[in-house]
Order: structure tokens, then sequence, then C-alpha cells
């Protein structure tokens, strides 16, 4: 069993996991008992880190990469919807900020060891970082739009061994994307690029074929 390393006590470590706060993460703890572990794993969009702690404590990743912008588009807009919620860009880019740095001392211990890398940057470009049938498994819970889930889709089944799994969040949920995840992922299986496993608390669970 993973054993946090970051400073803090094995108590509140427990405690976390067990949060209200971390209940919707929890909602994705089903998918353990499918996804392989030891394996080479990429969260893309981790906002504050709680699925992320997760990852590390249930399905012990050889390695975990993370990958979120941490900020605000040019116009001041966030990636996944506006930014009434902070009032201005200049808010929200400082409580992005606030979020960066809180999950970097969060997983302070693991980047110390090199179990974890953090990449500040947008999932499509983070995809070009990667060499082809890198990852074991793929949770993409970037912006929720239908463009920009087609194009993660796109951008990171190359980089997904032969058999692995490509997984998301939001499935069957309208939101403010009009269905982007369920509209892109439906056209994704549809097209033969991977087969359904499992949908399940919003959740989309699709395999690469060629195993």
């Amino acid at each position: 069993m993973y054993r946090p390393v970051y400073g803090l006590p094995g108590r509140t470590f427990i405690q976390r996991l067990l949060s209200k706060r971390a209940r919707r993460a929890a909602n994705r703890d089903f998918m353990f008992n499918i996804l392989p572990k030891g394996g080479m794993v990429i969260e893309v969009g981790v906002f504050d880190g709680d699925f992320s702690e997760r990852i590390l404590a249930f399905n012990e990743p050889r390695h975990l990469h993370l990958v979120d912008p941490w900020s605000t588009k040019e116009n001041g807009g966030l990636y996944d919807g506006p930014t009434q919620d902070f009032g201005s860009k200049d808010a929200a880019n400082s409580a992005l900020e606030s979020q960066f740095q809180q999950v970097s001392r969060r997983f302070s211990g693991e980047l110390a060891q090199g179990r974890l890398t953090m990449h500040r940057t947008l999932s499509y470009e983070a995809a070009t970082l990667f060499p082809k049938s890198y990852f074991d498994w793929i949770y993409i819970d970037a912006s929720h739009f239908y463009a920009d889930v087609k194009r993660d889709l796109a951008s990171f089944i190359p980089k997904l061994k032969p058999g692995g799994y490509i997984t998301g969040d939001d499935y069957g949920r309208r939101g403010i994307w009009d269905h982007g995840v369920t509209r892109a992922v439906d056209e994704f299986v549809a097209a033969g690029q991977a087969d359904t496993i499992r949908l399940h608390n919003h959740q989309f669970i699709l395999r690469k074929p060629g195993f």
C-alpha cells in the first residue's frame, strides 16, 4: 500500500482520503479494480490533486504525470468555462497559482523521489512530450467542450500502449459544455479507436485495441 511521504501524519492522510471534500474523487475508486497497477500513468486536468492522491494510494503507479495549466486563457476565461466565480482575470490567476503551489507542496515527497512529475501546460501540448505507446492508462479531465475533448482523445491515444486504458470524467453530464464529453467519447468509440469497458458514476473507461 502506498504511504504518504510529504510530511503529513498517517491519520491526516487517511482522514483526507475519506473527507467530504474527497467524496467526488472517491466516486472514481471503482476504476482501480479495472486499471492495472504499477504502470506509467498520466492525469490530464488535476485541479487540487484529490484524485491524484487516490491514484497514488490505490493504484500505486510506477510513475504518475500530472498535467494542468493552472492559469486562465489570454482573455481571462477558464479553459473549461468563464471566470465569474473569481470576479476577474487577476483573481482567477491568483487562485490558480495558489492551487498550483498547494499541489506542489502536497506531492513534494513524490516529486523529490522522482515518482511524480508535474507539467504546467495545456493538455494537447503535454501529449507531445511523450513517445508512442508510453502509458498504461490515461485519465482525461481537462476542458469538457466537445472540440477540446475530441482533440485530447486524438492526442493521447497514440501515447497509450495497445490494450491500455483511456479514461475520464463527466460522461453523461450536460454541464455548460452541452454533453461535450459524451459526444466526443461516443464518436471516438464509434470510429473504432477504442472499446468501451465501463460507464459508471459519470466516468468512462475505454480500452485501446491491439492487445
